[in-house]
């Protein structure tokens, strides 16, 4: 599915490339650096918004999506950059990579969870209103 590729790319653009050092690093030290990362996740994935729009026909299933990943993204990586860091710290290089990749498993899985629940909530009132007019 090329929605769900557009996705992930998108995620990859703006948790990754778009992330400066300075967030990458003070974001598990300052609400002010965590803030400003997902600021940036939050501009960037502006383009998964507007291909989520197009995709379920409405601005309004695509700001919700948008609105609760933001959200999500911000608790995720308020909790895992502090267990990062120590990993980091520490010089443990093997569990900061698997640290980091739990991180991104955890936000794929909130990025396709909601998509798959606000697809089936739009399928299941398709439905509903099909049997009711």
């Amino acid at each position: 599915m090329i929605i769900v590729l557009v996705i992930f790319v998108v995620h990859f653009l703006a948790d990754f490339v778009f992330q400066s050092s300075q967030m990458a690093t003070g974001k598990n030290k300052s609400i002010k650096w965590l803030s400003i990362h997902v600021g940036v996740y939050a501009t960037v994935s502006l383009i998964s918004f507007f291909v989520l729009a197009n995709f379920f026909d409405s601005y309004v299933i695509a700001f919700y999506w948008w609105a609760t990943n933001v959200v999500l993204h911000f608790v995720v990586d308020f909790v895992t950059s502090k267990i990062t860091s120590k990993y980091w710290e520490q010089k443990n290089m093997r569990l900061f990579f698997v640290m980091i990749g739990f991180d991104q498993l955890i936000h794929n899985i909130c990025l396709m969870t909601t998509f798959f629940l606000l697809k089936e909530e739009i399928l299941l009132n398709n439905i509903f209103n099909h049997i009711v007019t």
